[in-house]
């Protein structure tokens, strides 16, 4: 018989992808600062919530990996 998938392992995979991405571009944004920053530029919100989506998506990820004996 076919095991399913639960679906918080691709919300997990899609999350850690985001975090990865959104993190990468934080960086990307110190080396390469705006002409105008915003008001809160020196905070680094891509970084913080880059990192964050990231942990999340891993811990989902792992958590409901698929053919786990549970």
């Amino acid at each position: 018989m076919r095991e399913t998938m639960s679906i918080w392992f691709f919300c997990g995979v899609l999350f850690f992808i985001y975090g990865i991405i959104i993190t990468g571009q934080g960086i990307w944004e110190l080396s390469h600062p705006p002409a105008q920053p915003p008001v809160l530029y020196s905070l680094h919100a891509p970084i913080w919530w880059g990192a964050m989506m990231g942990i999340a998506g891993l811990f989902y990820t792992i958590r409901h990996w698929p053919h786990r004996n549970r």
